[in-house]
């Protein structure tokens, strides 16, 4: 009995001292864990190893990656990828082989495994969504009509700078307020630009006097050197585009008429057929 009850009292002591024992512990790792931890360096070259190997480099290989991104390159480019930033800065032919190889491997094993990744994608979405499309190819149809739009606009601005010869003249007939006026100046021009003594002539609509069109030129921020040069001469209509119209056999309806005058003839132009 007496036996029974001494063991009884051990068990007791000893529950106490490992719970004293277990609560000291916990304010001992309480107390290390707020200790700022100081980086040892058998820490830092294990930690130099462990990223040097997710690159397939070697320890000193990655230390002067870590240098070269201190220095200018690191401002330039701080994302830059290691096989990148010493491929950039190999030391021989050698090591910019190396850098090349490895870079080539991981970009060919980043491609296949999202080229894997989208099979199963495209799996997974016919698998759980066998009646819906993936893509609904009506949504896009405003982008491919623009896409196609402009795809003619520059095949037409080819064309056209091919049909101009030295010597010719682009005459444009603009309203007194016109927001479109300089851009459309713009590509004219360019598209005289292979031809010699060749420029656009521009005429104020409506203009009543030379202070108009100086006005007109100045809200459009002309340039001095297109004046000088003759590329581009400012002009008052007085009644020219009337005379044109009435001997020109088309007659689209444009905001801004354009005629080609070639050895003192006058033809009409399109703006579509210009690319504008």
């Amino acid at each position: 009995m007496n036996h029974q009850r001494t063991l009884a009292i051990g068990l007791i002591l000893l529950s106490s001292i490992s719970g004293a024992a277990i609560a000291d512990t916990h304010e001992t790792v309480t107390h290390t864990s707020q200790t700022p931890s100081t980086e040892t360096p058998i820490s830092r070259t294990i930690e130099l190893q462990t990223l040097a190997k997710r690159w397939r480099l070697d320890e000193e290989e990655y230390q002067r990656y870590l240098d070269l991104m201190r220095g200018p390159l690191g401002k330039w480019s701080p994302d830059l990828d290691p096989l990148l930033a010493l491929g950039m800065f190999a030391e021989s032919p050698q090591e910019e082989r190396r850098y090349a190889e490895l870079y080539a491997q991981q970009e060919f094993d980043l491609t296949g495994r999202a080229l894997q990744f989208q099979q199963a994608y495209r799996a997974a979405f016919e698998r759980l969504f066998p009646n819906e499309a993936m893509l609904d190819h009506r949504l896009l149809a405003p982008y491919f009509a623009h896409q196609q739009q402009k795809s003619a606009m520059k095949d037409a601005k080819r064309l056209a700078q091919k049909r101009f010869a030295d010597g010719d003249r682009l005459l444009l007939f603009v309203p007194p307020n016109c927001r479109e006026c300089l851009p459309v100046i713009n590509r004219l021009m360019g598209l005289l630009s292979s031809a010699q003594q060749s420029g656009v002539d521009v005429y104020v609509r409506d203009a009543q006097d030379d202070e108009a069109v100086r006005a007109w030129a100045n809200a459009q921020a002309i340039k001095t050197a297109w004046l000088n040069g003759r590329h581009l001469t400012l002009n008052r209509d007085e009644g020219l585009l009337q005379r044109l119209k009435s001997q020109s056999t088309v007659s689209p309806a444009d905001a801004m008429p354009i005629f080609l005058k070639r050895n003192g003839r006058f033809f009409q132009l399109n703006r579509e057929s210009l690319g504008l």
